[in-house]
């Protein structure tokens, strides 16, 4: 019998090393977790997309033939910050790049009048028209029309509009 009193005095001490143990276990994990967190978050920052709401339709209430985009809430898209495309439905984009002019602003329309848009960036979106050097637009056609914030390289206008 005094040899079971020999080892139930000896079992107080486990239970402190294991609490030990384990508090520097949960230590060095958490560490773990909150540099990873930390490290890994700061080095993907970029640029916030813009918070806008830009709408395009067909100009159904006039004869004329063309695509209207309107600016109609949200922060300004800054000039040679964004680039338009209007293609046939289903064809690849074609962009136009906005020059340093070509702020796009609350209440601003650009009104695509002549045809598509193409790769050509020289004449710009002057005076809120652009004048595309693609085919014409034809009735009951279909146009992708998209636009993109060019720091933050996200798609604001995404969006298929049918000339009526």
């Amino acid at each position: 019998m005094k040899a079971n009193r020999k080892f139930s005095k000896d079992e107080d001490a486990v239970s402190p090393v294991i609490g030990v143990i384990l508090m520097v276990a949960i230590t060095v994990i958490l560490a773990a977790v909150i540099a990873a967190f930390v490290f890994g978050m700061g080095g993907n920052l970029s640029t916030a997309p813009p918070t806008v709401s830009i709408t395009a339709t067909s100009n159904s209430a006039t004869s004329d033939v063309d695509i209207i985009i309107e600016h109609s809430g949200g922060e300004a898209l800054k000039g040679s910050e964004w680039k338009l495309s209007v293609v046939s439905a289903g064809d690849v984009p074609a962009y136009a790049f906005s020059l340093a002019a070509n702020d796009f602003t609350v209440g601003n329309q650009l009104i695509i009048t002549t045809g598509e848009t193409t790769l050509d960036t020289s004449s710009g979106f002057n005076n809120a028209t652009y004048a595309g050097q693609g085919d014409l637009f034809l009735l009951g056609d279909k146009y992708d029309v998209k636009m993109v914030h060019l720091p933050s390289n996200s798609m604001v206008l995404d969006t298929v509009v049918e000339i009526r």
